[in-house]
């Protein structure tokens, strides 16, 4: 919708436990990760997106969308963040 806080508002309304399927939770996860992205809450896009990655690790490295918001992590991230991410990107075999 454009509005990467309404959209973090939503999903902290969703009880996670609820969804009945891993691949599901990741794939709420990743959504807020990106919109948490777009927010400019890089600290917190990296957390959920690791969060994402213990549920389901094939949600993480099977994605191209998901592989782009680590590098645009990369990219964008303040330098603390960058270090962090870096770290985790190399866990995945992604490059810069």
């Amino acid at each position: 919708m454009g509005d990467a806080g309404t959209a973090v508002e939503y999903a902290r309304r969703v009880d996670i436990e609820a969804l009945p399927i891993n691949e599901r939770k990741a794939t709420l996860l990743l959504d807020t990760a990106r919109a948490f992205l777009t927010w400019n809450k890089h600290d917190q896009a990296l957390y959920i997106l690791r969060t994402s990655g213990e549920i389901a690790p094939e949600e993480i490295t099977a994605r191209p969308t998901t592989l782009r918001l680590v590098r645009d992590l990369l990219a964008t991230g303040p330098i603390t963040v960058r270090r962090e991410a870096r770290e985790y990107a190399e866990s995945l075999g992604v490059s810069a």
